[in-house]
This record gives C-alpha cells, sequence and structure tokens, in this order.
C-alpha cells in the first residue's frame, strides 16, 4: 500500500508511513459513481432460459386465443346451417280445411227399382255440389246438382264433391247402385182381340199392388197414361188397346196389345128415318 500523502511504500502491517508519519486511511472514500459501475459491472445478464420460458407462455396463449376464435367460428357456422332445420321442424304444420263430404238420400246398394237420388251438402256453407254418373272423378267443370235424379237399370257409379265459393273441396263422396228390375207380370184382358158384331166392354187384371195404365189411340202405354180404373168400352170401328201394369217400386210389365175390329150397326132406311113401313103402315 502506497501513503496518500508522500507516495512512499508502506510496509504490510504498519499503520502510518514511517516518511511522513501521514496514518494509513483503512475506509476507502465513498465515490457514487464508482458504485454505479461497479453495480453495471455486476449486473447479470438475463438467463436465456428465462426468456425462452417467457416466450413459451405467450405462445400457449396464443394458441388458446386462436383455438377459441377456432371454436367460437365452427359454432357459428353449425349453428346457422342447424337453425333453419330446427325452425323448420318447430313451425306448426298447417292445418288442413276440413269440409264434409255430400250426402245421398239413398244408400248405396241393389235396388229392384228406379231410385231417385238426392245429394246435400253436410254443413251449412255457402258453395254447390258437383257430380258424375260414369265413374270419373268429379271436380268444378262436373254436372251442377239442383234436383234428384233418377237411377236407372244396370250398374251406376255416383261420384261428388261440395266446393265452397272460396274454391275449397271437400273430400269425395263415392257410391254404387246396382239396379235390377223385378218386372211384375203383363195385364190380362178379359176379352181376346177379334171382330165381333156389336161394342164391348173389356176387363184388365194385373198382379196384386200393381197398377194398370192403358191407351186407346195406339201410343205406348207408360206412367203418364190413362189409370184404369174399370172395364174399358169398345165402340164399334177399329179400337187398339193397349196396357202395362206397373208395381209399387216402379216396375212396369211388358205392354199387351188386343185389336178389336167391332162392326158398325146397319144404316136405317129414309122411310124407317121417318117412322113409315113400306106398306104405309106408321111405326108405333
Amino acid at each position: 500500500m502506497k501513503c496518500q500523502g508522500c507516495g512512499e511504500q508502506i510496509p504490510e502491517g504498519k499503520i502510518y508511513c514511517e516518511k511522513c508519519g501521514m496514518a494509513v486511511q483503512m475506509v476507502p472514500d465513498y465515490n457514487p459513481v464508482e458504485d454505479i459501475a461497479i453495480g453495471a459491472e455486476e449486473e447479470p445478464e438475463e438467463p436465456p432460459l428465462v426468456r425462452e420460458s417467457g416466450w413459451h407462455r405467450w405462445r400457449f396463449l396464443l394458441a388458446g386465443m386462436l383455438l377459441s376464435v377456432f371454436g367460437f367460428g365452427s359454432f357459428q357456422i353449425a349453428y346457422h346451417m342447424m337453425g333453419p332445420v330446427e325452425e323448420a321442424e318447430a313451425e306448426p304444420a298447417e292445418v288442413p280445411v276440413r269440409i264434409g263430404k255430400p250426402r245421398f238420400s239413398v244408400q248405396p246398394g241393389t235396388y229392384s227399382y228406379a231410385p231417385m237420388l238426392g245429394l246435400f251438402p253436410s254443413g251449412n256453407e255457402q258453395g254447390k255440389i258437383h257430380y258424375t254418373t260414369d265413374g270419373t272423378t268429379p271436380d268444378e267443370r262436373s254436372s251442377i246438382y239442383d234436383s234428384p235424379f233418377s237411377i236407372q237399370e244396370g250398374t251406376t257409379v255416383v261420384r261428388a264433391v261440395f266446393i265452397r265459393e272460396d274454391g275449397i273441396q271437400s273430400e269425395e263422396a263415392c257410391g254404387t247402385y246396382d239396379v235390377v228390375f223385378d218386372y211384375p207380370d203383363e195385364p190380362v184382358f178379359s176379352i181376346p182381340a177379334g171382330t165381333y158384331e156389336e161394342g164391348l166392354s173389356v176387363t184388365i187384371s194385373a198382379e196384386e199392388g200393381c197398377r194398370i195404365y192403358y191407351t186407346t189411340n195406339g201410343e205406348e202405354p207408360g206412367r203418364n197414361s190413362k189409370l184404369y180404373q174399370g172395364p174399358v168400352y169398345i165402340a164399334p170401328g177399329l179400337t187398339v188397346l193397349q196396357a202395362v201394369s206397373m208395381d209399387k217400386e216402379g216396375g212396369m210389365s211388358a205392354i199387351v196389345e188386343a185389336i178389336y175390329h167391332v162392326a158398325e150397326p146397319p144404316e136405317a132406311s129414309s122411310e124407317e128415318e121417318n117412322g113409315l113401313l113400306t106398306n104405309g103402315s106408321v111405326i108405333p
């Protein structure tokens, strides 16, 4: 150690300079600049491992954020894709408007007469009944029902729908009718056809419960002809008597016919017409 006063080398263990007598300074003077320099020299650099660990934390955080964003985006896409399906399934189905189908006045089946069929709507709604009798599907172009109609002999398929004023159509009503007439026997005349000298009365008979219709003018008899109520008088001349019988169900028999020739009465002479005889006597 050197003496700060004279610069003489002070032996180790001495506490003063033997040359100038200055005491040795045991505690060095404080210099803040040296402390700063020393602190800067002694501050260790951050270990590479610490910096690397911090980067790993940021990398994990960034990866988590990316996964969150990706997951949220995937959820939104799936939601929008599934949303319309769920709404369509949740949407209540439209309840169809139900209109009662037409009703038949006569039930479908087999009949031995020609029934009169009427068609009626099942409710009080305003509209029209359209029908067919040839087996085709009825629609607004089919016949409009306005009055009962007769089902003739054979098989008839009646199909009908009710169409409301706003165009809504009912379900179809369908019925099959088999009409097989059970014809009554032909009427019977009490006097057969032939030639007769004078007028005569003919009685007509038929099965019990049947009505008899007849004509004397050569026209075919039917339900609109004269109704038999007693013997028919056949006057002199030529008479064509025709008759038919009809049962309660409307079944009609075949037509029976008889031609009668009745002689005309002889013409009286002019004298007889004047009440005189040829011998001059007077007819009493």
